[in-house]
């Protein structure tokens, strides 16, 4: 039977670069542009392989394999991180939690590599469990400006994760693309339920009062953001709807999220 194989990854030409070799070997290939895109794909297609690049756009690539891991637990199917940054990634690759690693590199030196790892993978009936492997494609090392960056993205995403309230960010569409762990506990649902889920469906008897506050602090330019009281399990929720602004562009909303009987305390 024909395996899937699903490749995520914001670069074009790269989806088709390794989508042509996995055709080659007799995938059929599954192609995503962002983590967003291929959690999409991943809850319609029947997966038996996933590539991933680390730095993408809106569901980065240790959050979706955050995500294929709480979803489908012990029956996961294999899953490789192809990046750039794999070499400045050294130290936590534990914290993005793949099976494999491929380091990008040229082209020409990355097909004889890639078809390598593959020989080997599949030459294995069962792929052992908790191994990382690290495959790297040419001579690679570390690259100062990528550190810094990676470790202002650590720092920015300890800030939402330890922030006292609830935090949710959502994209143009209203699907969720990151939510901090106040969030699981106060919703009281699993990271993977929540995750590219529309805000919506999240909390279906104040959907029009929702939909109203998203639209309001959009066209209202006076209005920073719009208050609502929300309901989950019963649980009163103080719900604040601002804009997500990127280089004075709206791409999203911030849903910043408190337990309403400890606030009603507090005032």
């Amino acid at each position: 039977m024909q395996k899937n194989a699903l490749v995520v990854d914001n670069d074009f030409f790269f989806v088709e670069f390794l989508g042509e070799l996995l055709e080659k070997r007799g995938y059929k290939v599954i192609k995503a542009y962002d983590g967003k895109d291929g959690i999409s794909k991943i809850e319609t297609e029947n997966i038996d392989l996933l590539f991933a690049d680390i730095v993408m756009p809106k569901i980065d690539g240790p959050e979706l394999i955050k995500f294929v891991r709480m979803k489908y637990k012990e029956n996961c199917f294999p899953i490789i991180a192809v990046s750039g940054i794999i070499i400045e990634h050294l130290g936590n690759l534990d914290k993005i939690g793949a099976d494999y690693y491929i380091a990008k590199g040229p082209i020409e030196k990355m097909a004889t590599m890639f078809n390598d790892f593959m020989n080997t993978i599949e030459s294995n009936s069962v792929l052992p469990d908790l191994i990382s492997s690290i495959i790297e494609s040419g001579t690679v090392f570390p690259r100062r400006e990528s550190v810094d960056l990676i470790d202002s993205l650590h720092f920015q995403k300890s800030v939402i994760k330890c922030i006292g309230i609830g935090v949710i960010i959502l994209d143009s569409d209203t699907k969720i693309m990151e939510v901090n762990p106040l969030v699981i506990k106060l919703l009281n649902r699993s990271y993977s339920e929540l995750l590219n889920r529309s805000i919506i469906s999240i909390f279906p008897h104040e959907k029009q009062k929702l939909i109203n506050a998203l639209k309001e602090v959009i066209h209202n330019k006076e209005l920073d953001n719009k208050e609502l009281i929300a309901t989950a399990d019963s649980n009163k929720i103080r719900v604040i709807v601002s804009q997500l602004i990127v280089e004075d562009n709206n791409v999203g909303w911030i849903l910043a999220l408190e337990d309403y009987g400890k606030w009603k305390e507090l005032v």
